[in-house]
Order: structure tokens, then sequence, then C-alpha cells
């Protein structure tokens, strides 16, 4: 099963009353929601000490420190007394100051728990953080709040010590994944210093000096800073946080992650003259192949009318069918690809370098502009991406590739490139097709005019 909504169905507001807010949305095609709802007693609120002078300016990184200067101290904190940040203590969660450092904690699965600094409010920031696994699974989040207006309204840049970084925005409590993705390397398992800025309408999170997360977003354009936590499936997650600096910044940031632009028009038939094309089929042979085929009640595949259909009825499952015939390493997959109904929660795309039903990847997307990039090994499915993209994917006809090169896997939709990342557990296999659905049924996805191209 699939589920892109597993994390936080709660949040705990330290200095707030709790609510069932946003979810984090970190993906594990496993799980599915469980949410919680609970009410927490508000906590005193504090004084803060006057703010320190300006000793610590922070180093910016390469690529943004010609467009970008430090500006006003705004907040320098190394918790070594109590002052504007809240403590409490509940057998659930829990915030207090030990040898020098905010301790965040939890005790509880799929939890979220941040303080406010209640002392910022201005609109263009550069923040820096230590933070420390005190103890818990490193499969968890922990990170920065940035533009915090309320408990619904406010952006967060986030990093679990397993690798995962996010940025997630949340506006009148709608909760919005604007970049998800696993790091390569730059993730220590128990001590990071974290970056965030949020500077005009670009968002960037830096683990250990490289950029980890990087997004667009002009929805909330001023507010608080804080530190927030979050548990997944197990529930114990302590952190302390360190060092805490803020100021304000001053410029812009002009290098934006945009989407590389697809190679011109003959990007899968004239790939610099290097590629052939090595396998094809347009459906329009009955049984033609060897494609694995579904004549189940949850899901139905035939040939219908010149593609290869596929029926679901039932929620949270998917369905992958290979070709069963091929064997490749470097491979462009494509097909073009449709959607009838009116579900948009829908799942999509193509397959590469399957192995079996427990080794291969999928790129793939639904019409809620959702676009994932997943492996499965032995078993396991791990997000390589995951993000909703500002993109009108509504329509029901798609032109789909995929490319898997060496270590970097891509994803293009209508010749526009949406995601691409780099992993090397699968180097051969199969290529296919893949679709699935979410929280509604039924959905009907059909495939045609399957092409696979491989290098000369």
């Amino acid at each position: 099963m699939k589920s892109k909504l597993t994390l936080i169905s709660i949040v705990v507001m330290l200095g707030l009353s709790a609510c069932s807010l946003p979810r984090l949305v970190k993906v594990d095609p496993t799980a599915t929601n469980s949410p919680i709802e609970a009410t927490l007693p508000a906590l005193p609120t504090t004084t803060s000490p006057a703010i320190l002078p300006d000793t610590k300016l922070p180093q910016l990184p390469v690529e943004l420190a010609g467009s970008l200067s430090v500006g006003s101290l705004l907040l320098d904190e190394t918790f070594d007394q109590i002052g504007m940040w809240r403590t409490s203590s509940d057998p659930e969660y829990g915030a207090e100051l030990v040898d020098g450092a905010y301790r965040l904690y939890l005790n509880t699965p799929n939890w979220m728990v941040w303080a406010e600094s209640s002392k910022v409010s201005t609109a263009d920031f550069i923040m820096d953080v230590d933070t420390s696994l005190v103890n818990g699974s490193a499969v968890n989040n922990q990170g920065l709040i940035c533009r915090y207006v309320d408990d619904v309204n406010f952006y967060q840049l986030s990093v679990g010590n397993d690798g995962w970084a996010e940025i997630l925005k949340v506006v009148q409590g709608v909760q919005t994944s604007l970049y998800g993705g696993f790091v390569d390397s730059d993730v220590d398992p128990a001590k990071n210093h974290l970056q965030g800025f949020c500077v005009g309408d670009q968002l960037k999170l830096y683990v250990n000096g490289n950029l980890a997360a990087e997004a667009q977003d002009s929805d909330l354009s001023f507010g608080d800073v804080g530190l927030h936590i979050g548990s997944y499936d197990d529930p114990q997650v302590t952190i302390d946080f360190d060092n805490l600096v803020v100021y304000e910044a001053i410029g812009a940031i002009t290098s934006v992650f945009t989407p590389e632009p697809a190679i011109e028009s003959g990007i899968f038939l004239n790939l610099d003259g290097e590629w052939n094309l090595n396998y094809s089929d347009d459906f329009d042979t009955p049984n033609k192949g060897h494609w694995l085929v579904f004549n189940e009640e949850a899901v139905v595949s035939e040939w219908r009318n010149g593609t290869f259909a596929f029926d679901f009825k039932q929620t949270m499952i998917t369905a992958t069918s290979p070709t069963s015939d091929l064997d490749l390493g470097d491979v462009v997959v494509q097909a073009d690809i449709y959607r009838y109904g009116d579900l948009l929660d829908n799942d999509m795309g193509l397959v590469c370098r399957y192995q079996d039903t427990d080794n291969f990847y999928t790129m793939s997307f639904g019409n809620e502009n959702y676009v994932t990039i997943y492996k499965k090994t032995a078993g396991n499915w791990s997000a390589l991406y995951d993000a909703s993209l500002e993109i009108d994917l509504t329509s029901g006809q798609f032109n789909v590739a995929i490319s898997c090169i060496g270590t970097e896997l891509s994803l293009y939709i209508d010749g526009q490139l949406m995601a691409r990342v780099n992993d090397s557990d699968l180097t051969t296999g199969d290529v296919g097709v893949f679709s699935g659905t979410y929280d509604g049924v039924p959905v009907t996805v059909e495939f045609d005019n399957f092409q696979v191209f491989t290098p000369k």
C-alpha cells in the first residue's frame, strides 16, 4: 500500500492549546493515516531577555553570498538560562533546558511539537541552529519554523537523522509539501548544523553547509521563528537544540531551484544520436508479449481498444506490470498515459530496473499534482523524491518518460523534467507500467505507445 500522508496527524504546540492540524508528508508507501485528536493545556507565557550584541555572523553559502547579506541580529539564544522558551513536562511530549540546550521530546508516534520564539516578527530571515539526537529513532523530524503567524499559518524546514529533508507550508490549516526527498550524504546520524533561509519567495534549508531542500512560495510574507521535532512510527524522539541565531536577511536569493528543461524535442528518439529503440508495444494486439496481468477483485488489467488498461476498485493499492521480457541497465522509457473519471487522487507512471516484486524503481504522479520517485528494495519502500508541484496535472492525457542512466533517475511529463534523483541500489532489470489508488475509487488508467530506448 501507499500513502502520501503518514506523518504527524496532530500538532502539539508549546504555549498554545493543541489542535489536529498539519501532517508532515514524508511518504511511507506501506502506511495509512491514523488521525489523532487531543487537547493539551496551555503553558504560561514568560518574558524574554534582551537581544544580545551582534557577535555571531552566519557564514553564507557561496552560491548565496553574491546576492544576500546579513542584516540586524534578531535573536541569539544559547539556552543557558530560562528566557522566552517555554518548558513543559508531559508523558507524551515536553520541553526543558538541559545542560545549555533546549530539549524537545516526544513519546507518541506520528506527532509533532514546536515552540515559537514570540520575539521575532519580520519578513526575511537567516537562521542557524545546532541539533543533536539525544535518543530515539533516526527516522525523525527536526528543524526550523519561519514566518509563523499563528498555529495554522507557517513554513517548516526540516530534516531527519535518516536523511529525509522537507519543506512544508501550512496556510489556514491546510498543509502543502513544497519539497520532500532524501539527502545523499550530508546528514549526520547524531549531530547536525542547520541553516534556514526564508527570503522573499525563496525557502532553503542547508544541512552541515550543503543544500538539502529548497522551494519557492509567496503565501506567507512575515512572522515569527521557532523550533520543532516530529516522530514517525517509532514514538520516542528527543532532540537538543543549541546556538540558535536569527538575523535579518538583506537582498534577494536569485538561485532558485527550477526544473531543468527537457532536451529538445528529440529527447527520446535522438538522444545525442546514441540511443536505439529496443522494445515497443502499441497494445493493438491483445495478449501480445508477457505483461503481468491482474484479474482480482481489487484490480483488473486487460487489453482494451488499443491500450493496456487498469481498473481499480479498492483504495490504497498499487499495480506494477513489467514486460517480463527485458533485463536492461541504462534505459529511457516513454508511454502515453490516460486517466478516466473525476478522481484526481491517483497514481500512474513507469518502472525501471524491475528485478522482482520486491526490487524496482517507480516514477509516478497523480492528477492532484503530486510527483514521486520510489525504490523498493528487499520488499521495503523508500521515497527518493516526493513533492507537490505548482503545475497543472489535472488533464487526463499525458506523454510520460523516465530515464534510468547510471545512478540518475529522472521523470518527464509532456517533455518537462519533473523530478531527478540519484540512487545506486539497483543497476539492471526489467521495465514496465505502474498505477494505483489512494482514498478514492474507482480509478481507471490506460497505457499506450510503450517504447524502450537503450544506448547504441
